[in-house]
């Protein structure tokens, strides 16, 4: 229309500076353009409380610190890890609980300590988008799903423990969460397609590493993540309200207990 102009990029989208004598016909000219193209209407993005996310992330790393305080102390003189460490054969016989139980143990302090920031860090965003219930309902599914799956492409005799699997899920699920999110506003194919880039960036940088490192429950975790995150997009209660938000987190709670309560059952015969 032959009015100055200029587009500045921000966290809200993009906005449009005109000189202060041509606001009034900018005006116009985007109402014309909003009346005669109501099928391009793009929704406003979300306003999101920046704490919406952050008490699943305390009490992830609560959990952890807890779990890792018991398995070191032998804690009722349990050996924690022989209870609930993953053994790939045993889960191939129907021993589901030790997907989950093994999430919760650690081999070290440096071990715990770098999934305990990860694992709250990407549970934090996936709460901003979900609620943090819904999100950890999620995560500790989605990780126990990548656990399964791992322990069905190794051999019976493989072993694994630690929170990884669940905090590469949780990085699949923020993934899968923005992506979703972003087709319903105009964006360029880069910017689309920039949370997918890089949360596999993440994934190759953080999910490899010696031979200890179990890479396959990475990629695992990190797939059952995005795969949970895309069919909660087409749930239309994600946003839902704190006694939903309560619900699902004191699942994810009981999920865990109930877990380690077989494990310890199986264990004492």
């Amino acid at each position: 229309m032959g009015i100055e102009h200029r587009v500045s990029e921000q966290p809200d989208g993009c906005h449009l500076l005109v000189p202060e004598r041509e606001a009034a016909t900018a005006s116009e000219q985007l109402r014309l353009y909003r009346r005669e193209n109501p099928r391009d209407l793009r929704p406003a993005w979300p306003r999101l409380p920046p704490g919406r996310g952050a008490p699943g992330a305390l009490l992830y790393t609560l959990v952890l610190a807890l779990a890792f305080a018991a398995q070191a102390s032998y804690l009722f003189d349990i050996d924690w890890t022989r209870a609930g460490g993953l053994v790939a054969g045993e889960v191939q016989r129907g021993a589901w609980w030790l997907a989950v139980t093994a999430l919760t143990l650690h081999a070290d302090a440096a071990h715990v300590a770098g999934n305990m920031v990860f694992g709250s860090f990407f549970g934090y965003l996936a709460g901003q988008y979900l609620g943090s219930g819904v999100a950890w309902l999620t995560i500790a599914t989605t990780g126990a799903a990548g656990n399964v799956l791992n322990a069905w492409l190794q051999a019976p005799d493989h072993r694994s423990i630690g929170a990884s699997t669940a905090v590469f899920a949780a990085l699949g699920l923020v993934a899968a969460c923005v992506w979703t999110a972003t087709r319903g506003f105009a964006l360029g194919w880069a910017r689309r397609w920039s949370p997918v880039v890089s949360a596999v960036a993440l994934l190759a940088y953080t999910g490899t590493g010696d031979e200890q490192t179990d890479i396959v429950a990475h990629l695992t975790g990190f797939l059952a993540g995005g795969a949970g995150g895309l069919l909660l997009q087409r749930w239309p209660g994600r946003m839902a309200g704190r006694v939903v938000q309560t619900a699902a987190g004191v699942l994810a709670a009981l999920v865990v207990v109930l877990a380690w309560g077989r494990a310890l059952a199986v264990v004492a015969g």
